[in-house]
């Protein structure tokens, strides 16, 4: 028997209008060492206004391993403002954001981000 898998990942990848509701994940993408992504003009209601959000790497044959969240807030000011982490010395592999918490933990608070996009690129 012989099983094949894929992850239908990308390096870099950009997503207009993405979802903040806590548990929303990304599209994957394979990391080179090095990846950041950006979150542009997020807006949210009902909460305090930051998003934390995590990066996981995807474990084909096991349970997906939590690296790093990040809480964001400058891409809130408005249109435009960009939230930037950055992660380095990562396994080579395939990865992917989640909305871990919006504001203080609201589970039912939603908002959106103009713009997320996620670059492997260090050159940059």
């Amino acid at each position: 028997m012989t099983v094949a898998t894929t992850t239908g990942a990308w390096a870099n990848w950009s997503k207009q209008n993405f979802s903040l509701t806590q548990g929303t994940t990304s599209q994957e993408w394979v990391d080179e060492q090095y990846n950041e992504f950006h979150f542009t003009g997020c807006y949210q209601a009902g909460t305090t206004n930051s998003v934390s959000v995590a990066l996981w790497q995807q474990i084909d044959w096991g349970l997906d391993k939590k690296h790093d969240t990040s809480k964001l807030t400058n891409c809130f000011r408005g249109s435009g403002y960009t939230s930037t982490a950055t992660q380095s010395g990562l396994p080579y592999d395939s990865y992917y954001l989640e909305i871990d918490k919006l504001g203080t933990g609201c589970g039912a608070c939603t908002g959106v981000a103009d713009k997320v996009s996620v670059d492997t690129t260090k050159a940059d």
